[in-house]
């Protein structure tokens, strides 16, 4: 059996945008940094944010929920989001199963997820 991959989260941030990314496994023991990161997004001065999540090997559904309430905090601040993949066969599964492909704001790289948010190149 593989052992877990534990999530890791950095951060970029330039004059406009604000990156978070995310690799590994993100589940309700995994979720802390990843909060942080996407709270310190919101809060900061850039004007847009991109979420990364091309580098996830496994999701349950605390991602889904952390990914709704993040997509909602950025629309009550007027602050444009956008998840970017490539997405994993995995994911797409998910997003599409439980409806939230839909609602949430996703891109197939971080170029397209940049247009979609409406953010200036960083």
């Amino acid at each position: 059996m593989i052992p877990p991959q534990p999530a890791m989260v950095t951060t970029a941030e330039s004059s406009d945008i604000f990156t978070v990314a995310v690799s590994g496994e993100v589940d309700v023991d995994a979720v802390g940094p990843f909060e942080e990161a996407l709270a310190k997004a919101l809060r900061s001065p850039t004007t847009c944010t991109i979420v990364d999540i091309s580098g996830l090997t496994f999701a349950d559904s605390t991602l889904l929920g952390l990914l709704l309430s993040t997509k909602t905090a950025h629309e009550d601040a007027g602050r444009p989001l956008a998840i970017a993949g490539p997405l994993r066969a995995w994911a797409t599964r998910l997003f599409t199963v439980t409806g939230t492909a839909e609602f949430l704001p996703l891109a197939d790289d971080l170029d397209s997820a940049r247009r979609l948010a409406g953010c200036a190149d960083g």
